[in-house]
């Protein structure tokens, strides 16, 4: 199962590095492309294979280590698509 995902992340301005730190996070076999839209807001896409049942516990497992990152305030799950 595919599991793609937008999510805004909301970061500190003055956290210059955060974006290249979202996008090069090591989450096992899911995949971050982001881009900042404004000094305080990134938003990310995130692609992940190979779950099973669980997917969407995956999933929420990997935003929650994102939202670990220093510098991420808050982060909202814009849309979430499962594909078989």
């Amino acid at each position: 199962m595919i599991v793609r995902a937008y999510v805004l992340f909301e970061v500190d301005p003055a956290a210059d590095d955060v974006l290249d730190r979202l996008t090069l996070h090591s989450l096992g076999n899911c995949k971050v492309l982001a881009s900042r839209l404004y000094p305080e807001q990134i938003v990310a896409g995130l692609e992940a294979d190979g779950f099973e049942d669980g997917a969407l516990a995956n999933f929420n497992a990997a935003v929650a280590e994102l939202m670990g990152e220093n510098g991420v305030r808050r982060a909202t799950t814009l849309g979430i698509t499962l594909n078989p």
